[in-house]
């Protein structure tokens, strides 16, 4: 599991403490906005995208993840339909998204797995 967030908050060593040491050992931290993509020959399962909440943030994380989302994957974006945070279903409206709500979740799934 791999976490991008710009900010190092407190916070995260308390909740890696909560998890079992081989779980902690799986999970990395990366100090970089979202919309940095993967890094050369990283695929994904998920995406959860929880970005500045704006339309263009939001756009642009999900592009840069693109070309790494294997077939059938899942992309969770995170506040849609949130009367604070537009910007985040007017990026799916812009990509031309079709998914699910679930909740806060918007979930879209990529072609190709059946």
């Amino acid at each position: 599991m791999v976490s991008y967030d710009p900010c190092v908050r407190p916070e995260r060593d308390a909740y890696l403490a909560r998890a079992w040491p081989d779980v902690r050992e799986r999970i990395e931290f990366r100090s970089e906005p979202d919309c940095s993509g993967p890094r050369a020959g990283e695929s994904v399962e998920l995406l959860f995208i929880d970005s500045s909440h704006d339309r263009e943030s939001v756009v642009a994380a999900f592009r840069a993840w693109g070309d790494a989302l294997v077939p059938g994957a899942a992309v969770a974006f995170h506040d849609y339909d949130h009367p604070s945070y537009p910007g985040v279903r007017e990026a799916i409206v812009d990509l031309g998204l079709s998914g699910e709500q679930h909740g806060g979740l918007f979930v879209w799934c990529a072609p190709g797995r059946s």
